[in-house]
């Protein structure tokens, strides 16, 4: 069994490696385009990561209703899942675009933060539970941003779901 665990030394390193990455990735951006916003659309496309980061969603809504329904052990578990499926999407960056990677990331993290929170606080602890509600919340609008840049940078192209 996978436990989530909180990730130490996010921020300016976080960000920094991030853009470095997404930076050389670009450089020599192994997907189909000619521009950086069809790069990031074939990258989307081809990693399905928006269908991934809409699961992570599904999952933070999931961990709403079980905290306030459910036991421990039904926490834990949605919370499980939470980090599991974070996880998952962290196997898809880098994006071609270093800012796009970087608000992901960000997303990524703070949804990292609220499983971790979320799976200490099954035992009651409603400090815990209260930090990963708003972890949740914050990485959900960070999601949100990130989803918009995306759209800025496929402003014009052909329109598919993200």
């Amino acid at each position: 069994m996978i436990v989530p665990s909180r990730r130490p030394g996010r921020g300016a390193l976080g960000y920094l490696l991030a853009a470095v990455s997404g930076a050389g990735l670009a450089a020599c951006s192994s997907y189909a385009g000619g521009t950086l916003g069809a790069q990031v659309k074939s990258w989307a496309a081809s990693t399905s990561f928006w269908s991934q980061a809409d699961t992570i969603g599904q999952d933070a809504q999931r961990v709403d209703v079980v905290e306030r329904s459910g036991g421990g052990a039904a926490v834990r578990a949605d919370c499980i899942v939470l980090s599991d499926d974070t996880r998952g999407a962290y196997q898809l960056l880098p994006s071609p675009d270093a800012g796009l990677t970087a608000r992901l990331d960000t997303a990524l993290s703070t949804e990292q933060d609220a499983a971790a929170d979320c799976f200490r606080s099954a035992a009651g602890d409603s400090t815990l539970r209260d930090r990963s509600a708003r972890e949740r919340s914050a990485a959900a609008d960070a999601l949100a941003a990130a989803r918009a840049q995306f759209d800025t940078l496929t402003a014009g192209l052909p329109r598919t779901s993200p």
